[in-house]
Protein backbone atom coordinates (compact mmCIF):
# COMPACT_ATOMS: atom_id res chain seq x y z
CA UNK A 1 0.00 0.00 0.00
CA UNK A 2 1.40 3.38 -0.93
CA UNK A 3 2.25 5.99 1.68
CA UNK A 4 -0.49 8.47 0.81
CA UNK A 5 -3.43 10.05 2.53
CA UNK A 6 -5.61 7.01 1.83
CA UNK A 7 -3.21 4.71 3.67
CA UNK A 8 -3.78 3.80 7.32
CA UNK A 9 -1.89 5.90 9.86
CA UNK A 10 0.02 2.83 11.07
CA UNK A 11 3.11 1.14 9.60
CA UNK A 12 5.75 0.13 8.79
CA UNK A 13 7.14 -2.19 11.43
CA UNK A 14 9.95 -0.59 13.43
CA UNK A 15 11.18 -3.45 15.62
CA UNK A 16 10.58 -7.02 16.70
CA UNK A 17 11.40 -7.76 20.34
CA UNK A 18 12.67 -11.15 21.49
CA UNK A 19 12.51 -11.96 25.19
CA UNK A 20 15.44 -14.25 25.94
CA UNK A 21 17.16 -15.74 29.01
CA UNK A 22 20.61 -15.11 27.40
CA UNK A 23 20.81 -11.89 25.37
CA UNK A 24 24.46 -12.30 24.41
CA UNK A 25 23.93 -15.78 22.98
CA UNK A 26 20.92 -14.70 20.92
CA UNK A 27 22.69 -11.58 19.68
CA UNK A 28 25.69 -13.64 18.54
CA UNK A 29 23.51 -16.03 16.53
CA UNK A 30 21.87 -13.22 14.53
CA UNK A 31 25.20 -11.51 13.92
CA UNK A 32 27.12 -14.65 12.96
CA UNK A 33 24.49 -16.41 10.87
CA UNK A 34 22.08 -13.76 9.53
CA UNK A 35 24.47 -10.84 9.13
CA UNK A 36 22.81 -8.45 11.58
CA UNK A 37 24.81 -5.64 13.18
CA UNK A 38 24.64 -4.43 16.77
CA UNK A 39 23.65 -0.75 16.93
CA UNK A 40 23.07 -0.42 20.68
CA UNK A 41 23.57 -2.30 23.94
CA UNK A 42 22.29 -1.16 27.30
CA UNK A 43 20.16 -1.83 30.35
CA UNK A 44 16.45 -1.23 30.22
CA UNK A 45 15.19 2.03 31.66
CA UNK A 46 12.48 1.59 34.29
CA UNK A 47 10.11 3.89 32.40
CA UNK A 48 10.48 1.79 29.24
CA UNK A 49 9.83 -1.45 31.13
CA UNK A 50 6.76 0.10 32.77
CA UNK A 51 5.50 1.29 29.38
CA UNK A 52 5.53 -2.35 28.23
CA UNK A 53 3.59 -3.50 31.30
CA UNK A 54 6.75 -5.34 32.35
CA UNK A 55 8.17 -3.44 35.35
CA UNK A 56 10.34 -6.38 36.46
CA UNK A 57 12.33 -6.06 33.23
CA UNK A 58 13.76 -2.76 34.52
CA UNK A 59 17.55 -2.94 34.53
CA UNK A 60 17.59 -5.94 32.16
CA UNK A 61 20.37 -6.10 29.59
CA UNK A 62 19.20 -5.60 26.02
CA UNK A 63 20.66 -5.36 22.55
CA UNK A 64 19.37 -3.72 19.36
CA UNK A 65 20.40 -5.05 15.96
CA UNK A 66 19.76 -4.01 12.36
CA UNK A 67 19.99 -5.94 9.07
CA UNK A 68 23.09 -5.60 6.92
CA UNK A 69 21.11 -3.42 4.50
CA UNK A 70 20.92 -0.71 7.16
CA UNK A 71 17.16 -0.44 6.89
CA UNK A 72 15.71 0.83 10.13
CA UNK A 73 13.78 -2.32 10.97
CA UNK A 74 15.32 -3.47 14.20
CA UNK A 75 15.63 -6.67 16.17
CA UNK A 76 15.68 -6.05 19.92
CA UNK A 77 16.68 -8.77 22.39
CA UNK A 78 15.75 -8.25 26.06
CA UNK A 79 16.79 -10.38 29.05
CA UNK A 80 13.68 -12.17 30.31
CA UNK A 81 13.03 -15.42 32.20
CA UNK A 82 11.30 -18.16 30.25
CA UNK A 83 8.12 -19.45 31.93
CA UNK A 84 7.79 -23.18 32.53
CA UNK A 85 6.00 -25.11 29.84
CA UNK A 86 6.22 -22.53 27.05
CA UNK A 87 6.27 -24.06 23.58
CA UNK A 88 6.51 -22.10 20.36
CA UNK A 89 3.55 -21.90 17.96
CA UNK A 90 1.00 -23.33 20.40
CA UNK A 91 -0.28 -20.20 22.21
CA UNK A 92 -2.11 -17.01 21.34
CA UNK A 93 -0.15 -13.82 20.71
CA UNK A 94 2.82 -12.95 18.53
CA UNK A 95 3.87 -16.22 16.92
CA UNK A 96 6.60 -15.12 14.54
CA UNK A 97 8.22 -12.32 12.57
CA UNK A 98 8.81 -12.60 8.83
CA UNK A 99 11.91 -11.16 7.18
CA UNK A 100 12.71 -10.73 3.48
CA UNK A 101 15.78 -12.54 2.17
CA UNK A 102 17.50 -12.82 -1.20
CA UNK A 103 17.94 -16.60 -1.57
CA UNK A 104 16.06 -18.82 0.85
CA UNK A 105 17.65 -22.04 -0.44
CA UNK A 106 21.18 -20.70 0.05
CA UNK A 107 20.13 -19.45 3.48
CA UNK A 108 18.77 -22.88 4.38
CA UNK A 109 22.09 -24.44 3.40
CA UNK A 110 23.94 -21.88 5.54
CA UNK A 111 21.75 -22.52 8.58
CA UNK A 112 21.98 -26.32 8.53
CA UNK A 113 24.91 -26.27 10.96
CA UNK A 114 23.76 -23.20 12.91
CA UNK A 115 22.11 -22.90 16.35
CA UNK A 116 18.83 -22.21 14.53
CA UNK A 117 16.46 -25.15 14.21
CA UNK A 118 14.87 -25.35 10.77
CA UNK A 119 11.25 -26.13 11.62
CA UNK A 120 9.93 -25.54 8.10
CA UNK A 121 12.21 -26.33 5.13
CA UNK A 122 12.26 -23.99 2.15
CA UNK A 123 9.15 -24.42 0.02
CA UNK A 124 6.90 -22.46 -2.33
CA UNK A 125 3.70 -21.15 -0.77
CA UNK A 126 0.66 -23.11 -1.87
CA UNK A 127 -1.49 -20.01 -2.36
CA UNK A 128 1.28 -17.90 -3.97
CA UNK A 129 3.97 -20.17 -5.50
CA UNK A 130 6.04 -17.14 -6.59
CA UNK A 131 6.90 -16.73 -2.89
CA UNK A 132 9.29 -19.20 -1.28
CA UNK A 133 9.86 -19.37 2.47
CA UNK A 134 11.37 -21.31 5.34
CA UNK A 135 10.83 -21.13 9.11
CA UNK A 136 13.37 -21.32 11.92
CA UNK A 137 13.33 -21.44 15.71
CA UNK A 138 16.02 -19.58 17.64
CA UNK A 139 17.72 -20.06 21.00
CA UNK A 140 14.94 -18.28 22.93
CA UNK A 141 12.19 -20.28 21.17
CA UNK A 142 11.50 -17.29 18.93
CA UNK A 143 10.23 -18.12 15.45
CA UNK A 144 11.15 -16.33 12.24
CA UNK A 145 9.88 -16.84 8.71
CA UNK A 146 12.52 -16.11 6.05
CA UNK A 147 10.98 -15.29 2.68
CA UNK A 148 12.12 -14.61 -0.88
CA UNK A 149 10.13 -13.41 -3.87
CA UNK A 150 10.95 -15.33 -7.04
CA UNK A 151 9.43 -12.61 -9.20
CA UNK A 152 7.96 -9.16 -8.82
CA UNK A 153 4.39 -9.25 -7.49
CA UNK A 154 3.14 -5.65 -7.83
CA UNK A 155 -0.34 -6.56 -6.65
CA UNK A 156 1.09 -7.38 -3.19
CA UNK A 157 3.53 -4.43 -2.92
CA UNK A 158 6.16 -6.57 -1.20
CA UNK A 159 9.57 -5.28 -0.04
CA UNK A 160 12.85 -5.84 -1.84
CA UNK A 161 15.65 -7.59 0.05
CA UNK A 162 18.76 -5.40 -0.17
CA UNK A 163 20.89 -7.74 1.92
CA UNK A 164 21.07 -11.52 2.27
CA UNK A 165 18.60 -11.22 5.15
CA UNK A 166 16.77 -7.91 5.32
CA UNK A 167 13.95 -6.21 7.18
CA UNK A 168 10.88 -7.61 8.86
CA UNK A 169 7.73 -6.97 6.86
CA UNK A 170 5.14 -9.28 8.45
CA UNK A 171 4.26 -9.98 12.08
CA UNK A 172 2.37 -13.23 12.57
CA UNK A 173 -0.38 -13.21 15.20
CA UNK A 174 -1.91 -16.41 16.62
CA UNK A 175 -5.59 -15.98 17.49
CA UNK A 176 -8.69 -17.87 18.57
CA UNK A 177 -10.53 -16.25 15.67
CA UNK A 178 -9.37 -13.78 13.00
CA UNK A 179 -12.59 -11.77 13.11
CA UNK A 180 -11.90 -10.12 16.48
CA UNK A 181 -8.45 -9.00 15.31
CA UNK A 182 -9.87 -7.70 12.04
CA UNK A 183 -12.44 -5.72 14.03
CA UNK A 184 -9.68 -4.25 16.23
CA UNK A 185 -7.69 -3.01 13.22
CA UNK A 186 -10.83 -1.69 11.57
CA UNK A 187 -11.96 0.16 14.70
CA UNK A 188 -8.61 1.74 15.54
CA UNK A 189 -6.92 2.15 12.14
CA UNK A 190 -9.67 1.93 9.53
CA UNK A 191 -8.18 -1.22 7.98
CA UNK A 192 -11.21 -2.97 6.49
CA UNK A 193 -11.51 -6.74 7.07
CA UNK A 194 -10.32 -8.88 4.16
CA UNK A 195 -11.19 -12.40 3.10
CA UNK A 196 -10.35 -15.24 5.48
CA UNK A 197 -8.92 -18.33 3.80
CA UNK A 198 -8.93 -21.90 5.04
CA UNK A 199 -5.41 -23.31 5.12
CA UNK A 200 -3.09 -25.90 6.63
CA UNK A 201 0.37 -25.18 8.01
CA UNK A 202 2.75 -28.07 8.61
CA UNK A 203 4.77 -26.16 11.22
CA UNK A 204 1.62 -25.76 13.32
CA UNK A 205 0.81 -29.47 13.03
CA UNK A 206 4.36 -30.25 14.15
CA UNK A 207 4.16 -27.82 17.07
CA UNK A 208 1.02 -29.52 18.38
CA UNK A 209 2.44 -33.00 17.73
CA UNK A 210 -0.30 -34.12 15.34
CA UNK A 211 -0.05 -35.70 11.87
CA UNK A 212 0.89 -33.22 9.18
CA UNK A 213 -1.94 -31.43 7.38
CA UNK A 214 -4.47 -32.55 9.97
CA UNK A 215 -5.27 -29.18 11.62
CA UNK A 216 -7.69 -26.78 9.94
CA UNK A 217 -6.54 -23.17 10.23
CA UNK A 218 -7.88 -19.84 9.02
CA UNK A 219 -5.68 -17.06 7.70
CA UNK A 220 -6.05 -13.42 6.69
CA UNK A 221 -3.90 -10.29 6.60
CA UNK A 222 -4.18 -6.65 7.65
CA UNK A 223 -2.22 -4.31 5.35
CA UNK A 224 -0.43 -1.33 6.86
CA UNK A 225 1.80 1.37 5.40
CA UNK A 226 5.36 0.86 4.26
CA UNK A 227 4.94 -2.61 2.76
CA UNK A 228 4.12 -4.09 6.15
CA UNK A 229 1.39 -6.52 7.13
CA UNK A 230 -0.06 -8.49 10.01
CA UNK A 231 -0.70 -12.14 9.23
CA UNK A 232 -3.66 -13.19 11.36
CA UNK A 233 -3.78 -16.95 11.97
CA UNK A 234 -6.82 -18.65 13.44
CA UNK A 235 -5.34 -21.40 15.61
CA UNK A 236 -6.91 -24.79 16.42
CA UNK A 237 -8.87 -25.53 19.64
CA UNK A 238 -5.73 -27.03 21.22
CA UNK A 239 -4.13 -23.55 21.45
CA UNK A 240 -3.93 -21.87 24.85
CA UNK A 241 -3.21 -18.51 26.42
CA UNK A 242 0.51 -17.69 26.56
CA UNK A 243 2.16 -18.23 29.93
CA UNK A 244 4.08 -15.23 31.27
CA UNK A 245 6.02 -14.63 34.47
CA UNK A 246 4.21 -11.87 36.41
CA UNK A 247 5.72 -8.45 35.76
CA UNK A 248 7.83 -9.61 32.83
CA UNK A 249 7.52 -9.64 29.06
CA UNK A 250 5.93 -12.65 27.37
CA UNK A 251 8.56 -15.18 26.22
CA UNK A 252 10.17 -15.47 22.77
CA UNK A 253 8.33 -13.30 20.20
CA UNK A 254 7.34 -10.82 22.89
CA UNK A 255 6.33 -7.55 21.26
CA UNK A 256 6.13 -5.74 17.92
CA UNK A 257 6.88 -2.04 17.47
CA UNK A 258 5.26 -0.05 14.65
CA UNK A 259 5.33 3.54 13.45
CA UNK A 260 2.19 5.67 13.74
CA UNK A 261 1.39 9.21 12.64
CA UNK A 262 0.68 10.40 16.18
CA UNK A 263 -0.13 9.12 19.65
CA UNK A 264 -2.57 11.97 20.16
CA UNK A 265 -6.23 11.12 19.87
CA UNK A 266 -5.84 7.33 19.75
CA UNK A 267 -8.85 5.48 21.13
CA UNK A 268 -7.11 2.39 22.51
CA UNK A 269 -5.88 2.44 26.13
CA UNK A 270 -2.12 2.57 26.70
CA UNK A 271 -0.32 0.62 29.41
CA UNK A 272 1.39 3.81 30.66
CA UNK A 273 2.12 7.38 29.65
CA UNK A 274 4.36 7.89 26.57
CA UNK A 275 8.11 7.52 26.85
CA UNK A 276 10.92 9.11 24.88
CA UNK A 277 14.35 7.45 24.49
CA UNK A 278 17.38 8.40 22.35
CA UNK A 279 18.38 4.96 21.05
CA UNK A 280 16.92 2.81 18.26
CA UNK A 281 14.11 2.25 17.53
CA UNK A 282 12.94 5.48 19.21
CA UNK A 283 15.47 8.14 18.13
CA UNK A 284 13.87 10.64 20.49
CA UNK A 285 10.33 10.02 19.29
CA UNK A 286 7.42 9.41 21.65
CA UNK A 287 6.26 5.82 22.15
CA UNK A 288 3.53 4.05 24.08
CA UNK A 289 2.38 0.44 24.26
CA UNK A 290 -1.09 -1.02 23.98
CA UNK A 291 -2.52 -4.53 24.11
CA UNK A 292 -4.21 -5.75 20.95
CA UNK A 293 -7.23 -7.96 20.49
CA UNK A 294 -5.39 -11.07 21.71
CA UNK A 295 -3.56 -9.25 24.51
CA UNK A 296 -0.43 -9.01 22.33
CA UNK A 297 1.92 -6.11 23.03
CA UNK A 298 2.03 -3.46 20.30
CA UNK A 299 4.46 -0.61 20.84
CA UNK A 300 3.42 2.50 18.92
CA UNK A 301 6.25 4.89 17.95
CA UNK A 302 5.52 8.25 16.41
CA UNK A 303 6.71 8.63 12.85
CA UNK A 304 8.30 12.04 13.44
CA UNK A 305 9.68 13.74 16.56
CA UNK A 306 7.18 16.00 18.31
Amino acid sequence: MANDTSAPAIGPWAASTIAAPDVAAVEKVYVDWLGFRVVHRGTLDAAVAASWGAPKNAGAAFSVLEPESGKQSFLRVVTNPKPDGYRHLTTFGWAASEMACQDVDALQERLKDSPFEIIGPAADLEMIPQIRAMQVRGLADEVFYLTMFKEDLPEFDLPEANSFVDRMFIAVLATDGPEKVQAWFDTHWGIAPGAIADTKLTIIDDAFGVPQRSLDLRLTVATMRGRSLVEIDGYPPQATERSRNPGYLPPANAMMSVLVDSLDGLSMPMLSKPIRQPEAPYFGRRAATTAGAMGELIELIERDPS
